[in-house]
């Protein structure tokens, strides 16, 4: 089977099924399933139909959205009159941007939490909190000086002297 004759059986339906002989080679089943993929088909099987008849290639349309933007954009190049198959495939489109934050509309201050009259002060905010202590035993800070030297030994005097 050459590239038309496969190409016209992904027509889009549901499943395909592909009867190409009994003289179907490694490389043209990788073109198969190479074209297949382009237009956006899973392989689902493949039958033996013995020696005189081959194989049957079973195909599944994938319906997920990446394998439905590959069939968009085979499309695309074929109506274009470009290949159906690329060197390498195309990047995956990146996901959608998150949206904008909320902004208040001009003209009025943002409103703040804590409900009550208009007239009343917005509540304190809550106290920092507590300092983490850290892990381990507390060793008090060496001191900022060294300490003094310790008194003269006391001279003892007899009554003699």
């Amino acid at each position: 089977m050459d590239d038309d004759e496969v190409r016209a059986r992904f027509d889009g339906g549901g499943r395909v099924e592909l009867r190409p002989g009994n003289r179907l080679t490694t490389a043209g089943r990788e073109r198969i399933e190479a074209i297949a993929h382009a237009l956006g088909y899973r392989p689902a099987g493949v039958e033996n139909l013995g020696f005189l008849y081959g194989v049957k290639l079973v195909y599944e349309r994938d319906d997920g959205p990446p394998a439905r933007r590959r069939n968009e954009l085979a499309v695309a190049r074929l109506r274009a009159g470009g290949p159906l198959l690329l060197g390498v495939e195309p990047p995956v489109p990146p996901p959608p941007l998150p949206p904008p934050p909320a902004v208040p509309p001009p003209g009025r201050p943002p409103r703040r939490g804590g409900g009550g009259l208009p007239s009343e002060p917005p509540p304190p905010p809550p106290p920092p909190p507590p300092a983490a202590r850290p892990p381990g035993p507390r060793v008090p800070p060496p001191p900022a000086f060294p300490p003094p030297p310790p008194p003269p030994p006391a001279v003892l005097r007899t009554r003699g002297d």
